[in-house]
């Protein structure tokens, strides 16, 4: 459908959503008493209303009733798919509290998560089943495993070494189940969701969100984009990411809208799917901007219905070559949308956005937490006007949980500034920054500046020592495939792009980073040098002979 012919209703009395009632429950509730036959999600061959979804929520929260859940914690390893959704929402029904896992980990992040985050039972594809059995026994606490769906698992032998240790059921009879809420009290304070965070600086911690926080974030998207029931979200995101599950999927619960499930993100096909589920909404994260650009333009590149793609940097390349505005908002998991531009509005160049001030009190601090004047570099921080929407703490982490909330401020850990208009500009994540003589320089711009050459794909930019004292500025790239860029041309590319004191002494080639599923760059492996590449240094002197020339 073309989107000239489309209308798109924005309710804003949905914000008004009294705290106490902002339940993950009593979201479906809600909406199921409005539209109860409406379509409301789709992945693969499966479609389901409101009405059946609910039904089907309830099956499955009575299937994982009978294994004792109690108090315990599911961990939920499942890709992008139907299922995922059913075991979040039951365990939300059951008020157990959830633990979505990354489905790339194994080994020790894989044990770190599931035993720092206590969890007793998992659900988990039959795929990753030799993960689990390599970490098993050092797992005490957990007791149960659902293994989803009924195809058989191809590892054998690690299935038999689960089931020689705890219980393994099969999910694949949950329909067999009645489809009677289970009628579990659910306040809006209690937890809900222990999500890790990426791990990008270093070793994941879980944060512990409450109902009312995760509402409230989907709430703060829902106002970010306008988004209304007339909208269709495409999700070809992890759903153990909070972009895909708290802002892709809770939203449509809340605003009676569909949402349409993909396991994988492709950059070739990305827009014929839009296109292909009628979408409205398009989700993505600022590194699928410059994938999506690097694919070969097509006459067909503007033809689907899509007039949002969230998130990313605002680029006007993008947005006229593929007909839909970008969406830029500034938050995390432990907070929800800081900083955001009015619907509507135009933010300056490499603007995040303005406060959310009816949500937060915000502010640009030192390293004494004393405010910053306009202009100035700070660390962003964050306090809320109204209890349990922010992240109640980092789970079993009382240090990381007090060190954040210092002089009852949330730390962001990002580094902004802003301008006299109040507008705000991330600069880097305060561990990412590098300082070169005195100046500090943001591995985002010096990053952005490289990934605008046609033969780059990606690139990192980290600090390392500097003979001189302080950092030099380290690149890692990729090459787009079939491109031969040397060393030498990328570095003079660079001396006629940037300032002398951001020049790298140090390029490595390789042949891919190491990403997080939601291709966040794991700096912390760069700078471990566990990647491995076609290194070659350029001597600081050399630069400082360009600087004063």
């Amino acid at each position: 459908m073309n989107r000239a012919d489309r209308t798109y209703r924005y309710d804003p009395a949905v914000q008004a959503i009294p705290f106490e009632e902002r339940t993950v429950p009593g979201m479906l509730a809600r909406t199921v008493r409005r539209v109860p036959d409406k379509l409301f999600i789709t992945h693969e061959e499966r479609a389901l209303t409101f009405r059946e979804f609910d039904h089907e929520v309830n099956r499955y929260a009575n299937f994982l009733g009978s294994l004792e859940m109690g108090a315990g914690k599911l961990a939920i390893m499942l890709p992008t798919c139907l299922e995922f959704v059913l075991g979040w929402f039951a365990c939300a029904k059951l008020n157990t509290v959830y633990v979505p896992i990354n489905i790339e980990y194994r080994g020790e992040i894989l044990r770190h998560q599931l035993g720092k985050a206590e969890v007793t039972h998992m659900l988990i594809d039959g795929a990753f089943v030799e993960r689990l059995a390599e970490v098993v026994d050092r797992l005490p606490m957990l007791r149960s495993v659902i293994v989803a769906g009924d195809a058989e698992v191809a590892n054998q032998s690690a299935l038999e070494r689960l089931r020689s240790r705890l219980e393994v059921v099969r999910s694949g009879d949950y329909g067999t189940f009645p489809d009677k809420d289970p009628g579990i009290s659910v306040r809006h304070a209690d937890p809900h969701c222990i999500a890790f965070t990426s791990g990008t600086t270093g070793p994941s911690k879980g944060v512990l969100s409450s109902h009312c926080h995760v509402v409230s974030f989907s709430l703060d998207w829902i106002k970010v984009n306008h988004y209304g029931e007339d909208d269709v979200t495409f999700c070809p995101m992890p759903l153990f990411h909070a972009l895909g599950s708290w802002l892709g999927v809770l939203p449509a619960v809340i605003c009676g809208a569909r949402i349409a499930l993909q396991t994988r993100f492709s950059a070739s096909a990305y827009w014929d799917d839009v296109k292909r589920h009628e979408a409205s909404i398009a989700l993505g994260i600022f590194s699928v901007v410059p994938l999506l650009l690097k694919q070969p333009p097509a006459p067909e590149d503007r033809e689907h219905g899509a007039r949002i793609f969230y998130i990313g940097q605002r680029n006007e390349e993008f947005e006229q070559r593929f007909g839909v505005t970008i969406v830029n908002a500034y938050g995390a998991t432990e907070t929800g949308a800081v900083t955001y531009t009015p619907f509507g509005s135009d933010a300056p160049a490499g603007s995040c956005g303005r406060p959310h001030t009816e949500k937060y009190e915000v502010r640009i601090v030192d390293e004494f937490d004393r405010e910053v004047e306009v202009g100035e570099v700070g660390e962003v921080v964050v306090r809320a006007r109204n209890p349990y929407t922010l992240m109640d703490g980092y789970y079993n982490d009382p240090q990381a949980t007090v060190e954040v909330f210092r002089n009852q401020w949330f730390h962001t850990g990002d580094n902004a500034r802003r301008d006299e208009a109040g507008w705000y500009y991330f600069v880097d994540r305060k561990k990412d920054a590098i300082r070169v003589r005195g100046e500090n320089i943001s591995s985002f711009e010096v990053e952005s500046v490289v990934n605008l050459h046609p033969a780059v794909l990606e690139s990192a930019a980290i600090a390392i020592p500097s003979p001189l004292g302080e950092d030099e500025v380290k690149l890692f790239v990729v090459r787009k495939p079939g491109e031969s860029l040397s060393h030498d041309e990328l570095w003079e590319y660079c001396a006629d792009h940037m300032p002398a004191f951001w020049l790298p002494s140090a390029i490595e080639f390789i042949e891919a980073m190491p990403h997080t599923p939601t291709h966040k760059i794991m700096k912390y492996r760069l700078r471990e040098n566990k990647e491995g590449g076609d290194l070659r240094t350029f001597d600081p002197r050399t630069r400082l002979a360009r600087q004063t020339a």
